[in-house]
């Protein structure tokens, strides 16, 4: 049976999320994340960039424009300044594993919008894995290298992606 799906406008959509959850044990932080994506474009239109990571400055600019965008939008939260802080430091890197997870997602609601045959996401998906930082990185620890790592290096900091490319993998295929 043929189903009607009908979505907010972006406008509303802003202001009033209905956001699918992925981690049931972090109920709240999709829309601290919600907050946090508000924020970044305005931290991208003001600087031209994202923030560095563990920059104070930039830390502490990204909370205020959290803050700013939560009244701005009558999203009416609580603000987690320490949850704004550590996707701020995230925001310049890159995992792969994420990439391919978001990647797959897209995909997937694609196929699902030309196929018509399941039902599509309904307004917000925000993944988290904050879990994978590693605790105490300080800005040095951070900083870019001018090597195809840099993206990981961002996020996980020198020495885990040093600990990552010394893990000596062997695969031996069994008849």
């Amino acid at each position: 049976m043929p189903t009607s799906v009908h979505f907010k406008s972006m406008r509303d959509a802003l202001k009033d999320p209905e956001i699918l959850p992925t981690d049931f044990a972090k109920f709240e932080q999709p829309y601290q994340h919600h907050i946090c994506h508000l924020a970044l474009s305005e931290f991208q239109k003001s600087a031209g960039r994202n923030p560095k990571p563990y920059k104070a400055e930039d830390n502490a600019t990204f909370v205020n424009l959290c803050k700013e965008v939560n009244e701005k939008h009558s999203l009416g939260l609580e603000v987690n300044a320490q949850l704004c802080e550590e996707f701020a430091n995230g925001c310049s890197g890159q995992l792969v594993g994420v990439q391919a997870f978001i990647g797959g997602t897209a995909a997937q609601e694609v196929m699902k919008a030309c196929s018509g045959k399941f039902m599509p996401t309904k307004q917000w998906l925000y993944f988290d894995c904050v879990e994978v930082i590693p605790p105490g990185l300080k800005e040095a620890d951070c900083e870019s290298t001018d090597s195809r790592y840099d993206g990981q290096v961002l996020c996980l900091g020198k020495e885990m992606n040093a600990k990552i490319a010394d893990q000596k993998w062997y695969q031996r295929r069994v008849r």
